[in-house]
């Protein structure tokens, strides 16, 4: 009984959380009660069939027509609940953002700067920090969060795809739902509700000082710099290789044009590599991050079995090699991505 209580409930919970789905959260409360009516007419079933010998017959037919309705109950709600996970994804698919946004680092310290004199007399504005290569699941006490956070909110959460994790701010009353996907990774998952929101973390790992190496790979034309404050290269190289495009016919020629096209592309990944491993030797010990851009399956090929222990980047940037302007690299890497629910 307990166990179909919690079952029935679990369910409502989730559906509690869709609006527009009434009829059916009515029609699974009304399958609760009726769960409890029934399984109430096979106890009284028992009671009879113990309590007297004479109806024995009637009694067993009693038991077996109200187990039956029982299963048809269960068979029932686990078909609703299917039906309801099945309107929970598509609403997911056709849930979207409604700004999207690329925020410099002076952008984002005045963005910043706006949440921050926000106030709340009810304590109610929420700060969740998640840190690099975690959910929110991952936090303690989730489960508060679960609660305090719209399912909207939490279906388009998991739409991101974030290498060094992301910052939520979020007031119930949806005046502020707003989430920063930082350039350098957050280092602490943690989350916090107060009268103003806590934006001091993100500032302060925006002016942290560090020197980084980048890594820029496209095939036949590949960047590899070094930074000892975030703020112009000290050292750098653009590496070129010779590489064919794409072959748009088929058949034998294609083949063969595409198997050159991968030897050029593994002699470009050695060259580039080499001048890697040169950087990181050059400035051994002063290296906190590696940002890897461009083309990212590309950059992983070249990074691969490099002796380093350095903690990688990896930016959705689609950074491009202009040679009068190489300092803008380091301007689109180190961009903060906002998102408004």
């Amino acid at each position: 009984m307990k166990e179909k209580d919690k079952f029935v409930d679990n369910i409502s919970s989730i559906f509690n959380r869709y609006s527009g789905k009434e009829e059916l959260e009515n029609e699974i409360k009304k399958l609760q009660s009726r769960m409890i009516e029934l399984e109430l007419d096979v106890r009284t079933a028992n009671i009879r069939y113990e309590k007297s010998t004479e109806s024995e017959k009637k009694a067993i037919a009693s038991k077996q027509e109200a187990e039956e309705k029982l299963k048809a109950a269960e068979v029932r709600l686990r078909t609703m609940e299917h039906e309801l996970e099945k309107q929970r994804t598509d609403a997911s698919g056709e849930l979207s953002f409604t700004r999207v946004d690329q925020f410099s680092k002076t952008r984002t310290e005045e963005f910043l700067l706006s949440l921050s004199s926000l106030r709340s007399p009810s304590g109610s504005l929420l700060t969740v920090n998640v840190a690099a290569g975690e959910q929110l699941i991952d936090l303690k006490d989730h489960e508060v969060i679960m609660e305090r956070i719209d399912s909207e909110t939490l279906a388009l959460i998991e739409k991101v795809v974030s290498s060094s994790g992301f910052v939520l701010f979020y007031s119930p009353d949806h005046l502020v739902n707003e989430m920063i996907i930082p350039p350098l990774p957050v280092e602490k998952s943690y989350w916090v509700a107060g009268d103003s929101f806590s934006t001091g973390g993100v500032t302060e790992s925006l002016n942290r000082e560090l020197s980084v190496c980048v890594l820029v790979a496209h095939a036949g034309e590949s960047f590899v710099g070094y930074s000892l404050d975030m703020e112009e290269f000290d050292s750098f190289q653009v590496i070129k290789s010779s590489v064919k495009a794409k072959h748009a016919k088929g058949g034998f020629s294609q083949r063969r044009f595409e198997r050159l096209r991968d030897e050029d592309i593994a002699h470009h990944i050695d060259k580039v590599k080499s001048s890697l491993k040169d950087m990181f030797e050059e400035f051994r010990g002063s290296i906190d991050y590696l940002f890897i851009a461009g083309d990212l399956q590309l950059g992983k090929e070249i990074t691969e079995n490099v002796p380093i222990d350095i903690k990688q980047i990896f930016s959705s940037s689609d950074i491009r090699i202009e040679k009068h302007n190489i300092s803008d690299i380091l301007t689109q890497l180190l961009v903060c991505r906002r998102y408004r629910f």
